[in-house]
């Protein structure tokens, strides 16, 4: 039988290994999530100076392909058309958003956040048929 210092102890000991345990699961948590913001905030960064720097290459685009129809055609033309252009553009992202723009951010945030699937592994150790 066991004394019941044994047990007290082992107890005691028991609890200050849980609650490290329990410490170091925390701790592990606080870093993941410091880890996925930070991807995720880079992310985001990125996209906001991509569509800085790609806002103002589109004018100076935009300013350039007017110029150049304006020497075929009216000036004015040429920058309705350019405008057209655009407007149907901005027709088709809308049509499209969620093949376009929904799926993609979702399918980013998913693996940020969910740990990637485990693949089967085959217990089968038969040779390939050919």
């Amino acid at each position: 039988m066991t004394k019941p210092d044994e047990n007290k102890g082992t107890m005691s000991a028991f609890t200050q290994a849980a609650g490290r345990y329990i410490k170091l699961l925390i701790e592990d948590t606080r870093l993941s999530i410091a880890e996925k913001l930070t991807r995720m905030l880079a992310a985001v960064a990125l996209c906001a100076l991509l569509t800085i720097v790609g806002t103002v290459a589109l004018v100076f685009i935009s300013v350039a392909a007017g110029i150049a129809l304006a020497g075929v055609i009216d000036p004015l033309w040429s920058f309705v058309i350019v405008a057209g252009f655009y407007i149907l553009l901005l027709i088709v992202i809308v049509t499209c958003r969620t093949a376009l723009l929904v799926n993609p951010i979702s399918r980013f945030i998913t693996r940020l956040v969910l740990p990637a699937p485990q693949k089967e592994r085959s217990n089968d150790q038969s040779a390939p048929v050919s």
